[in-house]
């Protein structure tokens, strides 16, 4: 399938069939995506976590909740597998840290990167997702040994869509909107 046809076609799932598992090959071949995943200076400031295990599900489900119960995974029980992206410390060129005063200024992005060729690898393996990004900190680095200043910031969520779900209509801006040639303009 022609790449911008997986763009067109790919959607955020929220409802996944608890029944179906997603095998562990499948896994690492969408981890690996994000492996391959360009980085700014080559940092590769990621640590890919995949929770699969029904203790570890439980523990993530946990984690995806925040103060006073808010979540942005409300069906994040139904979900077969995820996985965690974790932010570490970015080992860029000095030129870098000189201009910016900051070695994670490119990490953020490197990590969405990361994220989107994995929702692409996902879907080409006929997986769904969906991009978690509220989670408690304090509870990731607890229940998955993650070390203090390595920040989860990313959780996705895969599996397969529950049977009759509803497709999504994806909805975007028309490219002249927030497309311009040599100017703002």
């Amino acid at each position: 399938m022609d790449f911008l046809e997986i763009m067109r076609q790919r959607r955020s799932c929220r409802s996944f069939d608890p029944a179906r598992s997603v095998a562990r090959e499948d896994l690492l071949k969408i981890v690996e995506a994000g492996r391959l995943s360009p980085s700014g200076c080559n940092s590769q400031p990621w640590k890919f976590i995949v929770v699969d295990s029904p203790e570890a599900k439980a523990k993530l489900c946990d984690a995806v909740v925040v103060d006073g119960g808010k979540t942005g995974a409300p069906w994040r029980e139904q979900v077969s597998a995820f996985i965690i992206l974790v932010e570490r410390t970015a080992k860029v060129m000095p030129m870098v840290v000189e201009y910016y005063k900051d070695t994670q200024r490119f990490a953020p992005g490197d990590i969405g990167a990361a994220c989107m060729n994995m929702c692409h690898e996902a879907y080409s393996l006929g997986l769904d997702t969906c991009i978690i990004g509220m989670n408690d900190q304090r509870k990731m680095e607890q229940h998955f040994n993650i070390p203090a200043g390595c920040d989860a910031r990313l959780v996705l969520a895969i599996g397969y869509a529950a049977p009759g779900s509803a497709i999504q209509t994806k909805v975007r801006k028309p490219l002249e909107e927030v497309c311009s040639f040599n100017n703002w303009d």
